[in-house]
């Protein structure tokens, strides 16, 4: 109980020192340091070289004593400065779909006639980021993070640090950067649901499209998922076997993905299959539309249509849901 409240805290405590901005420059009030385990042993060890000096009153004990103090100090300098006056700059959160990871795009830039060597970024569990900046003033590294649902993802605090030059001490500083990104459903297609036009199929007043609603095409085998208020009754009167009403619907080049057509049970499962069916159709480079409950996209295609369909199906069920359609 005790820790858990301690921890939350200490986030509390983080944030309010450490608050969320689009472009972050490391000052002295942001930066923390602590020697190392190295530099713990050292401390020990002068120590020790001290009591020994005092002991047999050698004077060149007391040199190599003072020399190790001066080592420890200048060290921590030159690391609180290899990351002191650093600005970091969010770009870009770049969209990915749920199980993937989440690419984070920074500008990091230093102070001009202040070198930087050997700083990392990254989060604990993920991939870390050697940054250095010798020659040139500013560079631009990308992060990656993993994700699990669709939806808004806001980077987590970002952890800076460096052992420079020696490793003897530690000096680090947390970023939380004020970007978001768009995590997309998972596309995971419904064998049952497929698609089954084929363009050539062409009626006089359009396409043929099959699974429809509105045309009676005849009879097939019964298949798992089918709805039972297609079930051809007569024909398992007659034979004992189900068989299902099969229609079709006729329109234009232009296809529509459907939320209330579907035969799929939960929301999840139908935002993954409609995901899927967004990036087979721009595969295909098909014209579609996109109906789902609170939005509606015009038919369309192109890079930018994908996106706004993708983007209307992470966000469905969130609060201030967005969604365009110029």
């Amino acid at each position: 109980m005790w820790s858990g409240e301690w921890v939350f805290n200490f986030d509390q405590w983080v944030n309010k020192r450490l608050p969320k901005a689009a472009e972050v420059t490391l000052t002295q009030r942001k930066i923390f340091i602590l020697p190392s385990r190295v530099s713990l042993a050292l401390i020990v060890m002068i120590i020790l070289l001290f009591l020994l000096g005092i002991n047999f009153q050698n004077s060149l004990v007391y040199v190599v004593c003072f020399w190790l103090i001066g080592l420890l100090v200048i060290n921590i300098f030159y690391c609180y400065r290899n990351l002191a006056g650093l600005t970091v700059k969010a770009v870009a959160a770049e969209p990915c779909f749920a199980g993937e990871k989440m690419v984070l795009e920074l500008e990091v830039s230093r102070p001009l006639k202040q070198r930087k060597s050997a700083i990392f970024f990254g989060w604990r569990n993920e991939d870390l980021v050697e940054v250095n900046l010798l020659d040139q003033q500013s560079t631009r590294i990308k992060l990656s993070h993993s994700t699990k649902e669709r939806g808004r993802f806001s980077p987590p605090r970002i952890d800076v640090f460096t052992r420079y030059p020696t490793g003897l001490a530690t000096a680090w500083s947390y970023i939380t950067m004020d970007v978001e990104g768009i995590v997309y459903p998972e596309p995971i297609e419904q064998t049952n649901q497929a698609d089954n036009r084929n363009v050539e199929d062409e009626a006089e007043n359009g396409v043929e499209i099959l699974n429809g609603s509105n045309d009676f095409a005849g009879v097939r085998e019964y298949q798992a998922g089918d709805s039972p208020k297609h079930i051809h009754w007569g024909q398992y009167a007659k034979t004992g076997d189900l068989y299902t009403k099969s229609f079709v619907d006729y329109e234009g080049q232009e296809l529509w993905l459907d939320w209330d057509s579907l035969n799929i049970n939960g929301v999840e499962l139908r935002l993954s299959h409609l995901s899927s069916m967004v990036l087979s159709f721009h595969e295909q480079q098909r014209q579609f539309g996109l109906r789902i409950p609170g939005a509606v996209l015009q038919p369309g295609s192109g890079e930018t249509h994908k996106v706004l369909c993708l983007t209307a199906l992470a966000l469905y069920g969130l609060p201030s849901q967005e969604v365009s359609n110029d």
